[in-house]
């Protein structure tokens, strides 16, 4: 057995098959309000890993009103952006993805920009907390992957716990949310909302238990099902997908391992494709006798953009996400594999997928119109680079934002400025389009020149054109994960 002290080496990735702690009260009420700081230096310790140097550095909650504008946000863009990520308060990570998380928001209403706001989800483990401390549970992790707004709540995702619930008027941390006590494992990062029958469809794997386990709710929030599905060996999906009728799970070959783990290995999941690897196709009410599983090639994927069933063939499921041929090969701290867009058509007739390459190039945190989740869809969003790592191990700087078309077969580009790196790029539907791709894209961008951060709105049918505002932050947003955009009055 593991001890206390050998899972937090690994700090978050506790308790999946574990009983969860008990709830927590709101957690933050009484943290007095940070102010706004000044840009600084821009951290670059050599004695450091990657992932605590230059802007995915830590950086300490803030807020700051009435943002300075450049240009001219459009007024039918308002609501909340938010995004997440790791940002360790007051002690080292050994891993980039076991961070405390830092929620980052910024308020649109009718062409202002009210406020900003980075707090910390107030975790029983923020800054190391319980170290060492009994047996970990569901609600002990840092919460830093994704984010999501939900019948008006709003939830910070970890891999391996409960979702957080935090406040949106001001990013306050309400505690663990549980589903009114239905919900026994996780809510990994990657949920997904049906946007016509308001369902939501979420999973959890067993961090040494070979296992991933389904959940959905109905429209109105309320947990309905919860299907356990055995896998051959413990392993890590990061996303999954759905289409109208269908459950599309990942069974790649990077997988738990224990010696690892018990050795202090900060992530200790090792990449196997001796193992084979396969994808898993089950109805959405289904069960575990129900997934029907055929074998791929050996690969990885940490995101998806979309599923959909085929029309022309009730027995065919495309699939598309980035694929990584291999991944982690120098350890789990090693990023420098790059992977590429890919659909998976998925015959369950012939027990036969078939894989077709889409782009060359690397990129990643892929995003689409969320109308168009679990349908056909025609316009993806990522981001890419043209830079390579700055370090032996180190993601490389995303410096631009890419718009498929997977109908036309046309690639579209938006390059940043020199200094300039960004993160995830989601796109937020116009409420008065019409079109698939009528909106805009977000993204935090990061200027090494004044070593302070920006909100980047981009008209999303004109993505090669210039900005169409630049909202000014009073700091940097360090590079994190995902983010989600929740409409006035959603």
């Amino acid at each position: 057995m593991l001890s206390r002290r050998h899972f937090l080496h690994f700090a978050g990735l506790g308790g999946l098959s574990l009983a969860g702690l008990p709830l927590l009260p709101g957690c933050s009420t009484a943290v007095p309000a940070p102010s706004a700081p000044g840009p600084d230096p821009l951290p670059d310790d050599p004695s450091k890993p990657w992932w605590l140097r230059k802007n995915f550095a830590p950086v300490g909650e803030s807020e700051a009103r009435d943002l300075a504008i450049v240009g001219a946000l459009p007024p039918t863009l308002s609501g909340l952006y938010l995004r997440n990520g790791p940002n360790p308060k007051g002690v080292e990570s050994r891993h980039w993805f076991v961070g405390d998380g830092m929620v980052h928001g910024v308020l649109l209403d009718k062409g202002k920009a009210p406020w900003y706001r980075a707090r910390f989800v107030q975790t029983p483990v923020l800054g190391g907390a319980k170290r060492g401390e009994g047996p970990p549970g569901l609600a002990e992790h840092q919460a830093s992957t994704g984010i999501l707004g939900y019948q008006g709540r709003v939830f910070c995702g970890q891999e391996v716990g409960l979702p957080y619930e935090i406040k949106k008027n001001d990013l306050s941390t309400v505690g663990p949310y549980d589903f009114s006590g239905k919900l026994k494992t996780a809510m990994t990062a990657h949920p997904k909302i049906d946007p016509v029958t308001g369902e939501l469809m979420f999973f959890a794997y067993g961090l040494s238990d070979p296992i991933i386990t389904y959940h959905r709710c109905d429209a109105k929030g309320a947990l309905v099902q919860t299907e356990t599905i055995p896998v051959p060996k413990a392993l890590m999906m990061h996303d999954f997908q759905v289409t109208e009728t269908r459950v599309i799970f990942m069974d790649l070959p990077m997988l738990f391992d224990l010696d690892r783990a018990i050795a202090g290995d900060p992530l200790p999941y090792v990449w196997r494709p001796e193992s084979g690897a396969r994808l898993g196709v089950m109805p959405r009410a289904g069960t575990a006798a129900d997934v029907k599983w055929i074998e791929v090639d050996p690969c990885f994927v940490f995101h998806t953009w979309n599923a959909w069933d085929d029309p022309a063939d009730p027995n065919v499921v495309h699939l598309e996400g980035v694929r990584f041929p291999s991944l982690w090969d120098k350890g789990s701290t090693d990023f420098n594999t790059t992977g590429s867009p890919h659909r998976f058509s998925i015959d369950l007739a012939r027990a036969k997928v078939s894989l077709t390459k889409l782009d060359d190039r690397f990129v990643e945190f892929p995003r689409i119109n969320p109308a168009r989740q679990g349908r056909r869809y025609r316009y993806g969003y990522g981001v890419t680079t043209t830079l390579e790592p700055s370090e032996p191990g180190a993601t490389p700087a995303l410096n631009q934002i890419v718009k498929y078309d997977w109908v036309a077969g046309k690639t579209v580009v938006h390059a940043l400025p020199a200094d300039q790196e960004a993160g995830e790029a989601m796109f937020v539907q116009d409420p008065q389009g019409t079109a698939e791709d009528d909106g805009w894209l977000l993204a935090y961008v990061f200027s090494r020149a004044t070593s302070r951060s920006h909100l980047l709105v981009l008209d999303a049918t004109d993505v090669a054109g210039g900005p169409v505002a630049k909202v000014e932050l009073p700091g940097r947003v360090p590079h994190g994960f995902h983010g989600d955009f929740l409409p006035t009055g959603a």
